[in-house]
């Protein structure tokens, strides 16, 4: 009697397992098929992404490789052309090689237009930003207007920016420049002093000095 009992439990709870699998059964195989492809979805993207790196590193190669071979316009094409499709960080480093061989192609306004375009770019890492910056301020140095040059010094030089010294530098040398011995002495010996700054930036500084006959 009591193996009757119990077969006929077992069929109660095979029947009510049935029902709970045709009511819920389905959300379960989604579940299912929801982490398979998940995880699918997620090797498949690492995948995609690394491919995507190394085909773009390629394309910076083959750039860099006409740069080096005497193809500047050819070369700054293919840079640009990685830079506007590119969705790694050698879009960015792109940007900044098709801006320097401008230089080598004699069109220095045309680089620092590029400069200036990648230092208003909210899109990329601040560093890069101020490199940026500190790019075109270099190539203004010479004959660029103080007020212009002030102004982005100004920038370069801010609380927080990451080529304070580099624009402390390119101060000294501003003033050296436009004529305030004086006050480039004192930015100099300022720099050289600052236990802060770059060695190599320091030794400079005091090397500076010491040409404009102050203490090195």
């Amino acid at each position: 009697m009591a193996d009757v009992f119990q077969e006929v439990d077992e069929e109660i709870r095979r029947d009510k397992a049935m029902v709970l699998w045709r009511k819920y059964g389905i959300y379960a195989i989604i579940v299912c098929v929801a982490i398979v492809v998940g995880t699918a979805g997620r090797v498949g993207w690492r995948e995609y992404k690394i491919a995507q790196r190394a085909e773009e590193s390629s394309r910076y190669v083959i750039a860099a490789q006409l740069l080096q071979n005497g193809k500047t316009a050819a070369a700054i094409t293919s840079f640009q052309s990685l830079a506007e499709d590119a969705s790694t960080g050698y879009g960015v480093i792109a940007k900044f090689q098709a801006a320097a061989a401008r230089i080598d192609t004699g069109d220095q306004a045309g680089a620092i237009i590029e400069f200036d375009l990648l230092a208003a770019d909210d899109g990329i890492d601040p560093i890069f930003r101020g490199l940026a910056k500190l790019q075109a301020v270099m190539l203004l140095i010479n004959g660029g207007a103080t007020e212009d040059l002030n102004r982005r010094i100004g920038e370069l030089v801010s609380p927080g920016s990451n080529w304070r010294y580099s624009g402390l530098e390119m101060q000294a040398v501003l003033k050296h420049r436009d004529g305030d011995v004086a006050g480039a002495r004192a930015a100099f010996k300022a720099l050289s002093e600052d236990a802060a700054a770059p060695d190599g930036m320091r030794n400079r500084a005091a090397q500076m000095l010491a040409a404009l006959g102050g203490e090195g």
